[in-house]
């Protein structure tokens, strides 16, 4: 489901639970309430130990690599050795989240998969002439660091992130700079599972007819604003 139709049902339930029409209701406070609710629902998925639905992850299909020092103190001298990191951070992963919130890597033809490994063990394995060769990523300070004896310009990512607008965004190495003046953001699929949507714009109703009665009637407009602006 796209992004506008999901705001577009929150406002029709939301309204059906509220005294008044004379509300002003942003589409970006809904927006908000969406990333939020998501969130949630994921979380409790994943506190379940059940399987998270294939439309829940968002793909980034292209992530651009630069070769950087191994070591990023600027008070050291340079080193021959180097790495590749993402030439941007990725966006912010889902809340909570921030370790298994890549559920692959692989390169931009999707051919090989990229293993996971720890900070500890690429240091442990940089010594080891077997292990050393092989294509393992981690993530350091919200940066992709691929760990190949390769040379590679660009990975694909597929994972759970808090906000589908900023991997939409995400500079990838193909990029054009004025695109996103054309992108439409009530078009984009919403990255939820289809058994999860009803129950999430109905959690998003509640919540906001809850803050509507916690706002005097003679002060409404005004707070609900200044709640949009947050």
């Amino acid at each position: 489901m796209v992004v506008g139709e999901i705001i577009g049902r929150v406002k029709a339930l939301y309204s059906s639970g509220v005294p008044s029409d004379d509300i002003r209701l942003s589409s970006q406070l809904i927006f908000n309430k969406v990333l939020t609710v998501r969130s949630k629902l994921i979380s409790q998925t994943l506190s379940k130990k059940q399987k998270i639905g294939d439309w829940e992850y968002s793909h980034i299909p292209c992530v651009e690599l630069i070769e950087v020092p191994v070591h990023l103190c600027p008070c050291l001298p340079a080193r021959d050795c180097t790495i590749l990191r993402s030439k941007y951070k990725l966006p912010s992963p889902l809340t909570g989240l921030s370790s298994d919130a890549i559920r692959s890597v692989t390169t931009v033809d999707l051919e090989h998969k990229i293993d996971y490994i720890s900070l500890n063990a690429y240091k442990s394995q940089r010594g080891n002439k077997y292990s050393s060769r092989k294509m393992n990523y981690f993530i350091l300070d919200e940066f992709l660091y691929i760990s190949t004896p390769k040379t590679i310009k660009a990975v694909s990512i597929n994972g759970l992130f808090e906000n589908v607008i900023d991997v939409i965004k995400f500079s990838g190495l193909c990029d054009c700079a004025t695109c996103d003046d054309c992108l439409d953001y009530n078009e984009i699929e919403f990255p939820i599972g289809l058994d999860q949507i009803d129950t999430m714009i109905e959690l998003i109703s509640q919540e906001l007819v809850i803050m509507y009665k916690q706002i005097p009637s003679d002060t409404l407009n005004n707070s609900v604003e200044d709640q949009q602006s947050k």
